[in-house]
């Protein structure tokens, strides 16, 4: 379990675990096979385990993340961290 925030960025990765994540405050889009959510504060999004999440916040949302088990230990692929433009049409991806 983590607590994190994205304030105007976006987070991609790639975890060989399921990811919980519970918005605490703001809202957060989130990417995932192929189909994008909105989750405002109170909002619990699903990312199951292979799958690419792509995580945005243009203004601010700080989020609880809770991961599944990882049996193996598999590593988790980082895509990075990306300052997003105050104008950038979310939807656009």
């Amino acid at each position: 379990m983590t607590e994190w925030e994205l304030t105007g960025e976006e987070w991609m990765d790639r975890h060989p675990h399921d990811e919980i994540n519970y918005v605490l405050e703001g809202t957060l889009f989130v990417e995932c096979d192929g189909e994008t959510v909105e989750a405002p504060q109170g909002s619990v999004v699903h990312v199951p385990a292979g799958s690419t999440g792509r995580y945005r916040a243009p203004d601010h949302a700080r989020m609880l993340a809770i991961y599944g088990p990882n049996p193996t230990g598999a590593p988790t692929e980082i895509g990075g961290l990306r300052r997003l433009e105050p104008e950038q049409d979310i939807d656009a991806g």
